[in-house]
Formats: C-alpha cells, sequence, structure tokens
C-alpha cells in the first residue's frame, strides 16, 4: 500500500470518528470495550488489514475506544494465567488420584472384612480338631 493511500485510510477513519460524535452512536458499532472492526472496515471499504498494520489509524481508534467506552478491566498477565491453568490442572489431577486411591481402599476394605471372616472360620475348625481330633465338615 502506497503512503499516500495509508494517508487516506487515516483521514477516512478520523472523518468516520468524528461523524460518530457527532451522531453520538458509536455504541452501536461496540463489541467489547472496542469498536467492531468488521463493520467498520465494511463502511469504510478497506481491508481489516489496514487496522492492523497502519499505526496511526489502530491509535486514532484506540483514542476513540478509550473516550467512548472506557478502559477494559486489565487482564490477567500471561504468567499469573498459565500458573492458574497450571495450578487447576493438578487440582484436578488430585482430585482424579484422590478417587482412585478411596476406590482402592473401599476393595481392600471389603477384602479384609472377608479375609477376617476366612479367619475366623479356620480358627474355629483348628479349635475342634484340637478338642475332638476330628475335622467337622
Amino acid at each position: 500500500m502506497s503512503q499516500r493511500q495509508g494517508q487516506m485510510n487515516i483521514a477516512r477513519v478520523k472523518a468516520w470518528i468524528a461523524e460518530r460524535d457527532a451522531l453520538q452512536d458509536y455504541n452501536e458499532y461496540q463489541r467489547g470495550f472496542k469498536v467492531n472492526r468488521v463493520v467498520l472496515c465494511r463502511e469504510l471499504e478497506f481491508a481489516r488489514s489496514v487496522v492492523t498494520q497502519n499505526p496511526a489509524v489502530k491509535k486514532a481508534l484506540e483514542d476513540a475506544e478509550e473516550r467512548w467506552y472506557g478502559v477494559p478491566p486489565e487482564e490477567e498477565p500471561k504468567a499469573i494465567h498459565a500458573a492458574r491453568e497450571r495450578s487447576e490442572k493438578r487440582v484436578q489431577q488430585s482430585k482424579r488420584q484422590n478417587n482412585q486411591l478411596f476406590d482402592e481402599i473401599a476393595k481392600l476394605k471389603a477384602e479384609n472384612a472377608f479375609l477376617r471372616r476366612q479367619l475366623e472360620r479356620y480358627q474355629a475348625m483348628e479349635e475342634v480338631i484340637a478338642q475332638t481330633g476330628l475335622c467337622p465338615r
């Protein structure tokens, strides 16, 4: 894109912003705390890359958005977001491991109860054999 075309795009965006200020209809273009870029580009008949690649256009839009919609709440820094995700992942993993351990404990308790009943039975048989010398049926 030529420098002349870039200057024309800046002028068009500034005129569009001035028109929105005059008509007070900028809320119709709001998407979050920004102007809906797709609608803007369609109205001004230029590619979306104009908004992302032309720093003057980008700055003019950011200034207007700040005036119109305010400053968006601060997003979490990426490091904090990543740490939170890792922490949540560890919590989920711990929950899964806890559930597996609880299942294993329940199985072991059931097996222990079964083996204790068998032990009592064999102890009773041993006692009978010791007293009578005969194996009960």
